[in-house]
């Protein structure tokens, strides 16, 4: 239905409780990218929450290819949203609530070269998210409030830093930092998420002789790196000129940035 009929019920438990999660999908040539990932991530999700999955990998991939064939587009993203329900506001799980199933379908420009003539400026800010991130959950408030602050610093984005300086993610997004040509990307646990655009990079780098290890990231790293990027379905790559007012590199995308960028589309989005 076209999205102003969309509608949901005011005690559904995802507005009152932020008590679902949620997948972005693109796709390229009109195929969508890393689906059986992005299927098995909103799985994981759906069981740290304790929800059991509404459908089955198969149900969820049909419906999210005939999404795809209505929306029309050359392509496409796709939002998956899963709550709990609907159920009388309560914080006990209720017992016969049927899960609520939201899907969008949403143009996607075309990929191309643009992400690496679009760079960003970041901003640092404390970690003041709650410990399970690595579930894609819709409780984003946090990351809201961190990319407002952003904005209002003038900057494009922030990233969160633990008390002792580690580096997690963006407020929508993956962090990779190159020093001397290698690449360096935090290591996944429960304060960032599993990124599929991430996974992918760290294949791509390695696939070209780049070295790219899983290891933490210090605030002190970002500054004195050559080049710094955030990854992310939808960006896909944008690599990072400043951080709180500290240039980094000289003002566009690094060669290893590049070189990881067009080896990605080229094993991956057919560019």
């Amino acid at each position: 239905m076209p999205l102003e009929q969309a509608t949901v019920h005011v005690e559904d438990r995802g507005f009152q409780f932020a008590d679902g999660v949620y997948e972005a999908i693109r796709t390229y040539g009109g195929k969508p990218f890393a689906l059986d990932e992005h299927l098995a991530r909103l799985n994981r999700s759906l069981e740290g929450i304790k929800l059991t999955p509404p459908l089955s990998v198969a149900q969820w991939t049909e419906i999210v290819y005939e999404a795809i064939r209505r929306g029309g587009f050359a392509e496409t993203v796709v939002y998956i949203q899963v709550t709990r329900g609907v159920a009388p506001r309560h914080r006990r799980f209720p017992k016969n609530a049927q899960p609520t199933v939201v899907m969008t379908v949403r143009e996607c420009p075309p990929a191309s070269d643009a992400p690496l003539e679009h760079t960003a400026r970041i901003i640092t800010v404390d970690d003041f998210r709650w410990s399970l991130c690595h579930l894609k959950t819709v409780a984003l408030l946090a990351s809201v409030l961190a990319y407002q602050q952003a904005k209002e610093a003038g900057a494009d984005d922030a990233v969160f830093v633990e008390p002792d300086g580690t580096v997690m993610e963006s407020t929508a997004g993956n962090l990779f930092v190159i020093k001397d040509g290698k690449v360096k990307t935090p290591p996944l646990g429960n304060k960032l998420l599993a990124g599929i655009t991430r996974e992918k990079f760290i294949e791509a780098a390695r696939s070209l002789g780049i070295p790219c290890a899983e290891a933490p990231v210090t605030r002190n790293e970002l500054f004195a790196a050559d080049e710094v990027c955030l990854t992310s379905t939808t960006v896909e790559l944008m690599p990072v000129i400043e951080i709180d007012g500290r240039p980094i590199g000289n003002g566009k995308a690094g060669p290893v940035t590049a070189a990881m960028f067009h080896q990605f589309h080229k094993l991956y989005a057919g560019v």
